[in-house]
């Protein structure tokens, strides 16, 4: 990563969402917050964004672990793994908070509710532009030099 911020932001996300990943699978260590994404989560599967387009609901304790089991791996991924897989996790983690916004927006509930969803996919968002940013600004550096070898190797060539 060639990006102080690109780094803090990347390695903020994948703690935070391997932690709320944690709450939604195991009680071990927040059994208050467990139980609370329990009671969310049946909520939460009465308006479950793909219902219209399938007729089909998954089990709320299915669609928690799903969820909880796919930000823990993201989250792992934006911390140990570089490369195109970040943003294959960052996309999916973008999807998972927008879905979110969207339950929290059905559901009816107050700005307290969909704040942290948003909050979140605006910083996935932000660290997929920076990532991007600085994927085409390597590239461009990269075309510069190749162009200057050439510019230098045609001049020796000439004298």
């Amino acid at each position: 990563m060639s990006s102080l911020a690109l780094s803090v932001l990347t390695l903020t996300l994948g703690m935070y969402f391997i932690l709320m990943g944690q709450f939604k699978i195991t009680s071990r260590y927040f059994p208050d917050i467990y139980e609370d994404m329990k009671l969310e989560f049946g909520r939460n599967n009465k308006v479950f964004p793909f219902y219209q387009l399938t007729g089909w609901r998954p089990y709320a304790k299915n669609y928690r672990l799903t969820i909880g089991i796919t930000e823990i791996t993201c989250g792992i991924i934006f911390l140990l793994i570089p490369g195109r897989l970040k943003q294959l996790a960052n996309i999916i983690l973008l999807m998972i908070t927008l879905g979110g916004i969207y339950t929290h927006y059905a559901l009816h509930d107050k700005f307290d509710r969909m704040a942290p969803g948003i909050i979140f996919s605006l910083l996935l968002s932000t660290r997929f532009i920076i990532s991007r940013h600085f994927k085409y600004l390597s590239l461009d550096q990269k075309t510069e030099n190749i162009i200057n070898t050439q510019d230098l190797s045609a001049q020796k060539k000439n004298n």
